[in-house]
């Protein structure tokens, strides 16, 4: 008798493959500082008003005395209500402006709040368990990712339905296993990776993937990502393992392997 995997089965292993896919919106802290237009001047909503009254005034129209009252009041209105909208706008810029200028000068806690507001990975408790950030200077981060084990993501038995439709459940071979749960993690980093180039003014970001092994938590994967040769593959592996820093030791038949050593800053650029 053939078996199939079900839909709803296989859409729940391949969402396990896809975090990296998810983009949060990138954030360009400079122009966060750049005020949005000068405060003497008319802001932009306020200039589109003004634009159109002046293009009315060189139509015919504009010489009917009627015609000409109803549209210079009409356009009054909106130009008012332009100048309100344009003076919310230069507010809230200069409510954010001391925030950004802390993302820019590499302040720690500015850094770790931009992470919890902005980035969408932390809204995902599948991605990772917890993460530490920690700052070296304005342009380097590191970050811890304690990683779910493969107990706790990957399942055991598939769901899969017979040719007359009937449900059983099969176990998933231990190699399978392994693999989807390789591919998972890689998913996990690099979604994480994607997710602080886009919300910090970073450029190079040293990643540490940590799984809780015989009761303690050690360090499973170790890579140096730079920003400036960071491209985004449909495979989450190719995309990390094309940084040349990178520790890793996975065996098809027993999974991830905890390492001896991993990259930090400290410890780098001192070498350097």
């Amino acid at each position: 008798m053939s078996y199939k995997i079900t839909e709803r089965q296989q859409f729940a292993l391949d969402e396990l493959k896809a975090f990296h896919f998810e983009e949060s919106p990138s954030i360009d802290w400079q122009k966060e500082t750049s005020e949005p237009f000068s405060k003497n001047t008319a802001g932009p909503n306020e200039k589109v008003w003004i634009d159109k009254k002046r293009n009315f005034e060189t139509k015919l129209l504009s010489k009917i005395a009627g015609v000409n009252q109803l549209f210079h009041a009409y356009y009054s209105f909106k130009q008012n209500k332009g100048t309100k909208a344009d003076q919310l706008l230069y507010q809230k810029w200069e409510e954010n402006y001391p925030f950004a200028k802390s993302m820019i000068k590499g302040e720690l806690d500015s850094w770790r709040l931009a992470v919890r507001r902005y980035a969408n990975f932390r809204h995902n408790c599948d991605v990772a368990k917890a993460y530490k950030l920690h700052l070296y200077d304005e342009e380097t981060v590191e970050c811890d990712v304690y990683l779910h084990a493969l107990e706790e993501v990957i399942p055991i038995r598939v769901e899969k339905v017979t040719e007359r439709g009937k449900i059983r459940f099969h176990n998933m071979p231990k190699t399978n296993r392994l693999e989807l749960y390789e591919t998972y993690v890689y998913s996990c980093l690099n979604k994480i990776v994607n997710d602080l180039f886009a919300v910090l003014p970073c450029d190079i970001i040293f990643i540490n993937g940590v799984l809780e092994l015989d009761a303690s938590p050690q360090p499973i994967f170790s890579a140096v990502i730079d920003r400036k040769h960071h491209q985004q593959k449909r495979c989450p592996k190719r995309t990390i393992v094309q940084h040349n820093r990178h520790f890793v030791t996975f065996k098809k038949r027993s999974g991830f392997y905890p390492l001896k050593r991993v990259f930090s800053p400290q410890g780098l650029f001192r070498e350097g």
